[in-house]
């Protein structure tokens, strides 16, 4: 169920943003180099406004069409650089000792976790395209070894579905399109999701939930999720209440919340474009 719901989710997000992104992209060729396409919704859209003596609203189209291109691009561009920018300075506060343990004692010495001299509890995926997960010496010394195996077998989960990048995608999709709200709906779901996902599969792999449960309260007890400028996910910062009552009951059912009002402006605006499109090409 929670798998069904994470693919609906992501794909849906994408096949609306993608459409959106690329239907932008041919009315900016359009503009800029003269490209005639017959079938796009943004230029026919801008015709149509012209032909009312609309041009002010023209202009805010163009706007929000440009301003939604440059927004992506500089979002994606300071992500990896933040992301590079960090995982140097990771680099450099890493126990050699410590990885390598863990690293032998849970993902065969493949390297795929590291950890950081840092006395704050944290425990996180990071990266794009290879990604790592980061503990800090703060949580292994606060965990005993059970709820640290549960911790880094949630963790693994998200590397190996590659949550990071696929969060990132929704969340820039998300901030950019503001003016379709669902996405943003969508962002907040999926994470929720995931993460229950990925307590799912840490209970399959440690036989139960206790010490998983007992480790995410741990890590909340007079502790506050530690805010990081790039892209990851963490085991402590969404939806703590939502996974409590998941761990303490598996078996009740949490129906997930789509906002009617978000759901209802983003229908309209997408309406609005097909009814322009249709009455153009009549």
């Amino acid at each position: 169920m929670w798998e069904n719901r994470s693919k609906l989710i992501f794909i849906s997000c994408m096949l609306i943003a993608g459409v959106m992104f690329a239907q932008m992209g041919m009315y900016i060729m359009h503009a800029l180099a003269g490209w005639q396409i017959r079938y796009n919704v943004i230029q026919l859209c801008h015709t149509m406004i012209r032909s009312l003596g609309m041009l002010w609203v023209g202009y805010i189209l163009n706007a929000i069409v440009f301003s939604t291109f440059a927004l992506s691009i500089w979002i994606a561009a300071r992500q990896l650089y933040l992301s590079r920018r960090f995982y140097r300075k990771l680099m450099s506060w890493r126990s050699d000792s410590l990885t390598h343990d863990l690293n032998q004692r849970y993902s065969g010495g493949q390297y795929s976790i590291a950890v950081v001299q840092c006395s704050k509890p944290m425990a996180f995926a990071m990266g794009l395209i290879k990604p790592q997960i980061v503990l800090s010496t703060g949580l292994v010394d606060m965990l005993d070894r059970r709820e640290l195996e549960a911790v880094i077998h949630h963790e693994t989960y998200h590397r190996n579905h590659y949550d990071p990048l696929k969060t990132f995608l929704i969340s820039l999709c998300a901030s950019v399109m503001w003016y379709i709200p669902i996405l943003k709906s969508f962002h907040q779901n999926y994470k929720i999701v995931r993460e229950v996902l990925a307590d799912n599969y840490a209970i399959s792999k440690t036989g139960d939930s206790v010490h998983l449960g007992s480790a995410l309260l741990k890590l909340l007890k007079g502790n506050s999720p530690v805010q990081m400028p790039f892209s990851h996910v963490s085991f402590s910062d969404t939806s703590i209440n939502f996974r409590i009552r998941q761990l303490l009951d598996p078996q009740t059912e949490l129906p997930l919340k789509w906002p009617f009002t978000p759901a209802m402006i983003s229908v309209q605006v997408l309406f609005a474009l097909c009814t322009m499109f249709v009455l153009v090409m009549n």
